[in-house]
């Protein structure tokens, strides 16, 4: 069964601005792919490489340009998951910038052990709304290896370890990129959850104000797992570095490393943006729940 993506985001920038990020092969290639070539003379979007799920060479990463109207929108076809799809980004003035709608249509609905193609597009959403703001992007997903094992991603934010703490404790933050009434007894021993229907976080095992944060994980169908979250910094920057382990070293576990670098670039933009950042709006997405 195929479905559709559905996303929406704000960006403070002018339309002209997103566009741009949204066009230009050299800019592409700094928060979205490795490689990239956008010609519309003929009818061409091109991106390929190992931060494309997939890791497609340049064929396999060419794709025709169906629609091309400055500034307000680009529409072109993927073939992706062995099933032919289109993306459209639309871009409209929205308050005092841009809001960014993609409609990924015909995307094959996730299976359990898949990574979501939903995942992917809220991390470089994210990556276009970092570049186009503050020159700057979270992480990128590398395609191109076998991601089995324990998932270990860092990355760096302009914001102090005490700040960044709170987007991963305080459960008004956590609201705001990740669950849905959280709940967090901050103390080892205390529940901590995110509210998701199948599980998530269960019980604090470690806690240090500001420079670290553990509990056990357990999901549905699943062994029980650790996740720890490691700050280091100085007032205005923070290194955030996650671990999930207890995953058997075959497991494949491309759907939580490319999850948690979305939710880690989130955090990442909700903590230097500050109060007006919002999430990725999801109103429809290639899983049933």
């Amino acid at each position: 069964m195929n479905t559709v993506i559905d996303l929406q985001m704000d960006i403070a920038a002018s339309p002209e601005e997103v566009f741009l990020a949204l066009t230009d092969s050299e800019i592409l290639k700094t928060w979205f792919a490795e490689h990239a070539l956008v010609n519309p003379g003929e009818n061409q979007y091109a991106f390929w490489g190992k931060f494309t799920p997939e890791a497609p060479d340049k064929q396999g990463g060419t794709h025709t340009l169906l629609s091309y109207d400055p500034c307000r929108q680009i529409k072109y076809d993927w073939h992706v998951k062995g099933t032919d799809t289109t993306v459209e980004i639309a871009l409209s003035p929205h308050q005092t910038g841009t809001l960014v709608s993609l409609l990924h249509d015909n995307v094959p609905e996730w299976q359990p052990g898949e990574y979501t193609i939903w995942d992917f597009w809220r991390v470089s959403l994210e990556n276009l709304r970092c570049w186009v703001e503050r020159k700057t992007i979270g992480g990128l997903c590398d395609f191109s290896t076998a991601m089995r094992g324990e998932v270990q991603l860092s990355i760096e934010i302009d914001a102090a370890p005490e700040e960044v703490f709170s987007a991963i404790s305080d459960p008004e933050q956590l609201d705001r990129y990740i669950s849905r009434g959280a709940k967090v007894d901050l103390k080892v021993g205390g529940d901590y959850s995110f509210g998701w229907d199948g599980g998530g976080p269960m019980k604090v095992l470690d806690v240090e104000p500001s420079k670290k944060l553990s509990y056990s994980w357990r999901y549905e169908g699943e062994p029980d797992t650790v996740v720890t979250w490691e700050l280091e910094g100085s007032e205005s920057r923070t290194r955030l570095t996650l671990v999930h382990s207890g995953f058997a070293p075959d497991t494949d576990d491309a759907g939580y490393r490319i999850g948690w670098t979305a939710y880690l670039n989130a955090i990442k933009s909700m903590s230097e943006r500050g109060p007006n950042w919002q999430r990725v709006k999801t109103r429809q997405a290639d899983f049933a729940s």
